[in-house]
Protein backbone atom coordinates (compact mmCIF):
# COMPACT_ATOMS: atom_id res chain seq x y z
CA UNK A 1 0.00 0.00 0.00
CA UNK A 2 1.32 3.42 -0.87
CA UNK A 3 1.23 5.80 2.15
CA UNK A 4 1.80 9.53 2.34
CA UNK A 5 3.39 10.77 5.56
CA UNK A 6 2.42 14.23 6.77
CA UNK A 7 4.41 16.02 9.49
CA UNK A 8 2.24 19.02 10.43
CA UNK A 9 3.75 22.15 11.91
CA UNK A 10 2.74 25.71 12.69
CA UNK A 11 4.52 27.22 9.67
CA UNK A 12 5.45 24.26 7.47
CA UNK A 13 4.23 20.75 6.70
CA UNK A 14 6.64 18.01 5.70
CA UNK A 15 5.47 15.37 3.25
CA UNK A 16 6.99 11.97 2.50
CA UNK A 17 5.86 8.81 0.71
CA UNK A 18 6.67 5.13 0.80
CA UNK A 19 6.95 2.63 -2.02
CA UNK A 20 3.97 0.33 -2.76
CA UNK A 21 5.64 -2.56 -0.90
CA UNK A 22 5.98 -0.43 2.27
CA UNK A 23 9.73 -0.89 2.49
CA UNK A 24 11.14 2.62 2.53
CA UNK A 25 9.87 6.14 3.08
CA UNK A 26 11.43 9.07 1.26
CA UNK A 27 11.05 12.83 1.73
CA UNK A 28 8.95 14.54 -0.95
CA UNK A 29 8.36 18.19 -0.15
CA UNK A 30 7.96 20.92 2.46
CA UNK A 31 4.93 23.16 1.98
CA UNK A 32 3.59 26.17 3.89
CA UNK A 33 1.04 25.13 6.52
CA UNK A 34 -1.48 27.47 4.90
CA UNK A 35 -1.28 25.43 1.66
CA UNK A 36 -1.12 21.97 3.26
CA UNK A 37 -4.47 20.55 2.15
CA UNK A 38 -4.19 21.44 -1.57
CA UNK A 39 -0.56 20.24 -1.59
CA UNK A 40 -1.45 16.95 0.09
CA UNK A 41 -4.29 16.43 -2.40
CA UNK A 42 -2.04 17.15 -5.38
CA UNK A 43 0.82 14.96 -4.17
CA UNK A 44 -1.54 12.12 -3.22
CA UNK A 45 -2.97 12.07 -6.74
CA UNK A 46 0.42 12.38 -8.43
CA UNK A 47 1.99 9.63 -6.29
CA UNK A 48 -1.05 7.28 -6.40
CA UNK A 49 -1.38 7.33 -2.62
CA UNK A 50 -3.77 4.89 -0.95
CA UNK A 51 -3.58 6.13 2.66
CA UNK A 52 -2.35 9.04 4.76
CA UNK A 53 -0.29 8.91 7.96
CA UNK A 54 -0.39 12.10 10.02
CA UNK A 55 2.30 12.62 12.62
CA UNK A 56 0.99 13.22 16.13
CA UNK A 57 3.20 15.47 18.23
CA UNK A 58 2.82 13.54 21.49
CA UNK A 59 4.50 15.16 24.49
CA UNK A 60 7.48 13.47 26.10
CA UNK A 61 5.08 12.57 28.93
CA UNK A 62 3.01 10.62 26.38
CA UNK A 63 0.06 13.01 26.25
CA UNK A 64 -1.77 14.69 23.40
CA UNK A 65 -1.80 18.46 23.69
CA UNK A 66 -2.90 21.37 21.54
CA UNK A 67 -0.57 20.48 18.64
CA UNK A 68 -1.83 16.88 18.56
CA UNK A 69 -5.44 18.10 18.45
CA UNK A 70 -4.55 20.34 15.49
CA UNK A 71 -2.87 17.38 13.75
CA UNK A 72 -6.02 15.27 14.25
CA UNK A 73 -8.14 18.09 12.77
CA UNK A 74 -5.85 18.19 9.72
CA UNK A 75 -6.13 14.41 9.41
CA UNK A 76 -9.92 14.59 9.55
CA UNK A 77 -9.99 17.30 6.85
CA UNK A 78 -7.67 15.21 4.66
CA UNK A 79 -9.89 12.13 5.15
CA UNK A 80 -13.03 14.07 4.19
CA UNK A 81 -11.50 15.79 1.15
CA UNK A 82 -9.47 12.89 -0.25
CA UNK A 83 -11.66 9.99 0.86
CA UNK A 84 -8.57 8.02 1.89
CA UNK A 85 -7.92 6.19 5.15
CA UNK A 86 -6.00 8.28 7.68
CA UNK A 87 -3.78 6.80 10.37
CA UNK A 88 -1.81 8.59 13.08
CA UNK A 89 1.74 7.93 14.25
CA UNK A 90 3.65 9.29 17.21
CA UNK A 91 6.19 11.70 15.77
CA UNK A 92 8.10 12.45 18.97
CA UNK A 93 11.67 13.49 18.25
CA UNK A 94 11.48 13.03 14.46
CA UNK A 95 12.22 16.70 13.79
CA UNK A 96 15.20 16.53 16.14
CA UNK A 97 16.40 13.30 14.48
CA UNK A 98 16.04 14.89 11.03
CA UNK A 99 18.17 17.85 12.12
CA UNK A 100 20.76 15.49 13.62
CA UNK A 101 20.89 13.62 10.32
CA UNK A 102 22.24 16.78 8.72
CA UNK A 103 19.23 17.88 6.72
CA UNK A 104 19.97 21.24 5.14
CA UNK A 105 17.20 23.84 5.30
CA UNK A 106 13.83 22.94 6.81
CA UNK A 107 13.94 19.26 7.76
CA UNK A 108 10.17 18.80 7.87
CA UNK A 109 10.05 16.41 4.89
CA UNK A 110 12.86 14.34 6.40
CA UNK A 111 10.95 14.26 9.70
CA UNK A 112 7.86 13.11 7.75
CA UNK A 113 9.93 10.33 6.15
CA UNK A 114 11.27 9.23 9.56
CA UNK A 115 7.75 9.18 11.01
CA UNK A 116 6.39 7.27 7.98
CA UNK A 117 9.27 4.77 8.15
CA UNK A 118 8.45 4.19 11.82
CA UNK A 119 4.80 3.59 10.85
CA UNK A 120 5.56 1.07 8.08
CA UNK A 121 8.05 -0.79 10.28
CA UNK A 122 5.47 -1.01 13.08
CA UNK A 123 2.90 -2.35 10.57
CA UNK A 124 5.44 -4.93 9.37
CA UNK A 125 6.09 -6.09 12.96
CA UNK A 126 2.36 -6.27 13.72
CA UNK A 127 1.71 -8.37 10.60
CA UNK A 128 4.58 -10.71 11.49
CA UNK A 129 3.28 -11.15 15.05
CA UNK A 130 -0.38 -11.62 14.05
CA UNK A 131 -1.72 -15.17 14.12
CA UNK A 132 -2.08 -16.63 10.68
CA UNK A 133 -5.84 -17.05 10.24
CA UNK A 134 -5.31 -18.99 7.01
CA UNK A 135 -3.55 -21.80 8.93
CA UNK A 136 -6.63 -22.44 11.11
Amino acid sequence: MRWLGVDPGERRVGIAACDPDERIAVPIEVVPASAALPAIRSIARREHIEGIVVGLPITLAGEEGFAARKARKLGERVRRVLGLPVEYEDERLTSWAAEQAGASGPADDVAAALMLQQFIERRRRERAEAPDDAAR
